[in-house]
């Protein structure tokens, strides 16, 4: 998959958005074909169990976002869309990653249990921001762990989803990208798969489109909980810290797709005309 394909996907999310939306789990399942899932196919009991639970937690995801919507009440950031982009994004990188590491199961087990964190790492999220550490995460992640565990996915498997939702938290970003910074990139290595997971929760934001309109839809967000947040981070220079300081990429597949160049390049551009 090309960074082309990737952004024409996330223009593709926004066409029918919000009125002729699809819903999330048809994205879902449609990004569970792009890494070879087949309906027909069968399953170790392991991923079955991964995925039942993905395809409920879909379509809860789906029942309480238009129930929000029609109050006026869905967030204009963490919403389905953005679960939308980060399950493409996420794709992308897996599928990339492959170049690295050819396995015969599509999709491995790695990558379902990678799907199922990037599928509930905002669930129930209400638009505001952490008060104390992980705050959203842990809300998160505390409501998906009945529904795993109800489904029957391994207790290991449980912990690891629960893990990567906590490290979505920003300030857990940077820290990720060094403890993996001088091993050997493979998605079998959990604190590896975490760093995708990261990248592909920010990577539709980090890029020129559709990462401005996402920034106004961020201000408006936070506007009633924090408005000095929600204009800072309309401003140049609060562009530039999230390029510098939470648009992080060290995968070999953001590499792949260009994503620490383009990153950089916006840098230059907003220090230029900061200087100017």
């Amino acid at each position: 998959m090309t960074f082309d394909d990737l952004q024409t996907t996330f223009r593709n999310l926004r066409q029918p958005w919000p009125q002729a939306w699809p819903g999330l789990a048809l994205v879902m399942e449609r990004c569970l074909g792009r890494l070879g899932h087949a309906s027909r196919r069968a399953l170790a009991a392991e991923d079955r169990s991964i995925h039942a639970c993905m395809q409920e937690l879909a379509q809860l995801i789906e029942h309480d976002g238009r129930s929000r919507h029609a109050l006026g009440q869905e967030p204009a950031y963490h919403n389905r869309l953005h679960m939308a982009d980060a399950l493409v994004a996420l794709t992308t990188l897996l599928l990339l990653s492959r170049e690295d590491e050819p396995s015969n199961t599509r999709p491995s087990h790695a990558e379902w249990v990678a799907m199922l964190a990037m599928l509930g790492h905002d669930y129930l999220h209400d638009g505001t921001i952490n008060q104390s550490p992980s705050q959203l995460e842990l809300r998160s992640a505390d409501a998906l762990a009945p529904l795993m565990a109800r489904h029957g996915v391994a207790a290991a498997d449980r912990a690891l989803v629960r893990e990567f939702i906590l490290l979505t938290d920003p300030t857990k970003v940077s820290a990720s990208h060094q403890r993996i910074a001088s091993r050997p990139f493979s998605i079998t290595d959990p604190d590896c798969l975490a760093v995708l997971v990261q990248e592909a929760d920010i990577l539709a934001s980090s890029l020129p489109d559709p990462g401005l309109e996402l920034t106004r839809q961020l201000a408006r967000e936070w506007l009633p909980v924090d408005e000095q947040r929600a204009r800072q981070v309309l401003t140049q220079a609060g562009r530039m810290g999230f390029l510098r300081f939470g648009a992080l990429f060290s995968s070999p597949a953001s590499r792949r797709l260009g994503i620490p160049a383009i990153r950089a390049d916006q840098l230059a551009s907003l220090e230029a005309a900061a200087s100017a």
